[in-house]
């Protein structure tokens, strides 16, 4: 993109979303709206720092690179924050694209004791939903020109000839090449069988769980036989690739204080199978959608920050690549969104994956011919976090958003993200790794 020259005539002023980090020789800046870190020398410190004071910068590159990274921005009549609204409510209520998560079945082969779906009913999709679903795709294909679908459950795998039907569907209306499709699974049953049909599918990517060695996550991925899923899994992930190398599969390790001193042991099965280069892992806090943190078991926003950064250097430190700052989510969450809905095995609509399955909460039915506005769709589609002065304040703004919006509307408080607490130190492991890097290539 051409520099705007223009942009210097302006007054311009420090972003309100730059994080600054002094380090030995210089500033790391981080700015949260564009995503951007800049290292300032002591040289372009201090005159970032008068800047700062007078709002002005004589030198031309230094004030080039800035307003590239978003770090400095033009005095106009709308601000940062309006502007942050402004493409909040713009990426929440338009767009060509719809998303869907559809449970097929809400039965599962596992009895986690931190499920939030717990004492809900087992359905599966009888014929009737079916056809009804493959209708709603069909109606679909006149207002978009995109197509997401999550599979989501219970277990989906279970019902894997229910997705194979509906995503026959969707292909039917939809060209191919508009198609993206991904699956939320414990992977018991990621046989070849279902890999082959994935990659067929073009089901692209698949998160699955597991949350520590053997012992640990045989306790709380558990069969109600209690026999070994670890092992099934990782072989299952290892044929999966096999058979469709370009399947982008993802861990997540959810963590509470009784298991996260044992989670980097993951590390060693996962190399051992091969699989360590070929996936990504991330963890996630457990957290109090069921009464599961009643015992003080989960972690708080900040302890489970220092958990967050230590598991980056344990695991990444050796692959810059692997390493990010979160970067800024406009759309806040599918939930609060116009183009993002959840259908269950019943055929409710719900808007937020935590309420799946509880009827108290779904926003309508596809059996419904017109599709009202309710109290329940309502609570979401207004949704807005900009009369909490804190937030529009804060500098993390952009990659919260004012957290979970379904934390906030069942407890009336803020559910802030991680980064707000360790910022600092991922910006600096970024540099530091940086640095060393370059300086073993010299």
């Amino acid at each position: 993109m051409p520099f705007n020259n223009t942009l210097f005539k302006d007054k311009i002023l420090p972003s309100k979303y730059n994080i600054c980090e002094n380090i030995e020789d210089g500033m790391l800046i981080y700015n949260t709206n564009s995503g951007g870190i800049l290292k300032l020398n002591n040289e372009y410190k201090k005159k970032y720092d008068l800047f700062s004071k007078e709002n002005f910068i004589e030198d031309t590159e230094l004030k080039h690179a800035l307003i590239h990274g978003k770090m400095i921005i033009p005095q106009t009549n709308v601000n940062e924050t309006e502007q942050l609204f402004l493409e909040n409510k713009i990426a929440r209520f338009s767009g060509n694209m719809i998303s869907l998560t559809i449970a097929p079945t809400m039965a599962c082969n596992f009895r986690c004791p931190y499920c939030y779906e717990k004492g809900k009913e087992y359905v599966t999709m009888d014929e009737k939903v079916i056809k009804k679903v493959k209708k709603y795709i069909q109606n679909l294909k006149d207002q978009y020109k995109y197509i997401h679908i999550t599979w989501y459950g219970g277990e989906p795998l279970l019902a894997f000839d229910i997705i194979k039907e509906l995503m026959e569907e969707v292909y039917k209306n939809f060209d191919r090449e508009f198609v993206s499709s991904s699956a939320v699974s414990n992977g018991y049953l990621l046989n070849e069988a279902i890999a082959l049909e994935m990659k067929t599918l073009n089901i692209s990517h698949i998160q699955i769980t597991i949350d520590g060695p053997p012992e640990i996550h045989n306790a709380r991925r558990r069969l109600p036989s209690g026999e070994d899923t670890f092992f099934v899994i990782l072989n299952n992930l290892k044929k999966a690739l096999d058979i469709y190398p370009d399947l982008d599969i993802s861990i997540r390790i959810n963590v509470d204080k009784t298991n996260v001193s044992r989670i980097n042991e993951i590390e060693q099965y996962l190399k051992e199978f091969n699989l360590f280069d070929k996936l990504s892992t991330y963890i996630a806090p457990v957290t109090n959608i069921n009464g599961t943190c009643t015992d003080g078991s989960c972690f708080t926003v900040k302890e489970f920050a220092l958990e967050e950064i230590n598991f980056i250097k344990k695991n990444y430190e050796a692959d810059l690549s692997l390493i990010s700052v979160p970067q800024k989510r406009v759309g806040m969450c599918g939930a609060v969104s116009l183009n993002s809905w959840l259908i269950d095995a019943r055929g409710d609509f719900y808007k937020c994956w935590d309420d799946v399955g509880n009827q108290s909460e779904k926003v309508g039915n596809i059996f419904q011919e017109d599709f009202e506005i309710n109290e329940n769709l309502l609570k979401w589609l207004s949704y807005s976090i900009e009369e909490d002065e804190e937030c529009v304040q804060c500098p993390y703004l952009p990659v919260c958003m004012g957290g979970c919006p379904n934390y906030r509307i069942k407890n009336k408080g803020k559910d802030c993200h991680s980064i707000k607490e360790n910022a600092s130190q991922i910006v600096r492991l970024i540099y530091d790794i940086s640095k060393q890097r370059l300086k073993n290539n010299v």
